[in-house]
């Protein structure tokens, strides 16, 4: 279901929050898991079982976690261990038996053929909050035992279910005790939300078309400026969709009595593609980082350990995406970036912001954000090559752009930076700039809701991880 539907806008949400707030506070965790429940079920339909399986894992390692004194390293190794096997069998087997086979074929007569199996909605964000259950309560015990109806709310609730962002177990149970429910919350939820879905309606869906017809050119057939376009759009779309979803999922959480972290904060002013990561996809970088980069030693044993670690950190993280060699190459090209901007640092600490913000926006960028998006690595470095290479014969870029599809890249572009951030904090403490802001949030969700992208919205990036 997604958020940007009329069914989800119309039905579901306000009879969820409705009921919720009615319902006495011993019933309402209750209810928030079936109406989860629900949600998973209305996009997957069975494959909800593999998510009650993986709530069952990390409910009973926790448990065990709990009871068991001795070998607790063990349980919670076997526990995060066997969570992540479902994982790899229902995102990577394909890949895993297609490449197999493929191998088996040159070599020999025996033929192998490849699994096919169905990639369920949010297997990746579900599976690594159960890991992040797993291990939260490894290192800090909690000192009454486990309740399941908390470990299944904590991996199963809806607004961070399918795409994110990724909850610490260890910031989410506390609040499941505590949990506010009042009109200030809703306010602030309702003004998050309104703003992410305007944010992936209105610039989003409209430069959808445009990347897609970009994309579907043959290398050969690109201009210069349509190459840079498919960098420069893409990244505008990608942004506006993502961090939308982020600000509904924040808002939707908030309408319920439950924060969750930020997922964004305004990567396009990154100086260095490291940078980047501390602002783009908060959640799951620091879920590497913490969870992997950091266990593996991170910068303690050395620099040349220390690049060892991100490229096993990235590389997971390229895996994390999707079982594909396009994937795990966008995994090398931020290794590879960091490792540059390291090696750099070292050698060169004198830093100029201006110099750093071309490197970031005029090749560290371009060459990252085409490698999320490209099926094929020769395909990405077709467009790479096109970029730089005059074509006579080349489809320009005014043939791509409609009147609105232009006016959402420039819109989204300059709301990519902290310009809207910087002026809540200068005048958000005036009645009046409230009263405006609220008229002209008003005033977008409504745009959004008449928008033709609205109806026929595209599912959000990020759902097919």
């Amino acid at each position: 279901m997604v958020f940007s539907s009329p069914i989800f806008l119309f039905i579901f949400l306000p009879f969820v929050w409705i009921l919720h707030a009615m319902l006495p506070e011993r019933f309402r965790k209750a209810f928030l898991l079936f109406a989860s429940l629900m949600f998973y079920i209305y996009g997957e339909g069975m494959f909800v079982m593999l998510m009650l399986a993986t709530i069952l894992t990390a409910h009973f390692t926790i448990v065990l976690l709990y009871k068991v004194k001795s070998s607790r390293k063990t349980i919670a190794v076997l526990g995060s261990a066997l969570s992540l096997a479902f994982l790899l069998v229902f995102k990577h087997m394909n890949f895993f038996t297609t490449q197999l086979s493929n191998l088996f074929a040159l070599f020999s007569s025996i033929k192998i053929t490849p699994t096919n199996f169905h990639l369920p909605l949010g297997v990746s964000f579900f599976t690594f909050q159960a890991v992040s259950c797993i291990i939260d309560f490894y290192r800090n015990p909690e000192e009454k035992e486990p309740k399941f109806i908390d470990t299944a709310l904590y991996i199963a609730f809806f607004p961070q279910l399918v795409a994110g962002p990724i909850v610490r177990y260890d910031n989410f149970i506390p609040q499941l005790k505590y949990r506010a429910v009042h009109y200030a919350a809703f306010l602030y939820g309702l003004k998050r939300f309104a703003y992410g879905f305007a944010k992936k309606v209105l610039i989003s869906n409209n430069l959808s078309p445009v990347v897609e017809k970009i994309y579907s050119m043959d290398t050969s057939t690109m201009g210069i400026d349509v190459a840079w376009a498919a960098t420069f759009v893409f990244m505008v779309e990608l942004y506006f969709d993502f961090s939308g979803y982020s600000d509904m999922a924040i808002g939707l959480a908030r309408m319920f009595g439950i924060k969750i972290p930020e997922n964004f904060t305004y990567p396009f002013t990154a100086t260095s593609i490291g940078n980047m990561w501390r602002k783009w996809h908060i959640s799951l970088s620091t879920w590497f980082r913490d969870y992997i980069y950091i266990p593996l030693g991170g910068s303690r044993k050395g620099e040349f350990r220390a690049i060892v670690n991100i490229w096993i950190s990235f590389l997971a993280c390229g895996l994390w995406h999707g079982a594909a060699w396009n994937f795990i190459f966008l995994g090398a090209v931020s290794a590879f970036f960091i490792t540059i901007e390291r090696i750099f640092k070292k050698l060169c600490p004198y830093r100029n912001n201006v110099l750093a913000h071309l490197y970031t926006k005029m090749v560290a960028f371009p060459l990252f954000f085409i490698s999320v998006k490209v099926d094929s690595v020769s395909y990405y470095f077709g467009v790479v090559k096109a970029m730089f290479v005059p074509n006579e014969t080349a489809v320009s870029v005014m043939q791509i752009f409609d009147a609105k599809s232009f006016a959402a890249f420039v819109v989204g572009f300059i709301f990519g930076f902290p310009i809207y951030g910087r002026i809540t904090a200068k005048f958000g403490k005036s009645n009046v700039f409230r009263w405006l802001e609220a008229a002209f949030l008003l005033a977008l969700f409504c745009a959004a809701l008449s928008s033709s992208t609205m109806v026929f919205s595209d599912p959000f990036f990020y759902f097919r991880f």
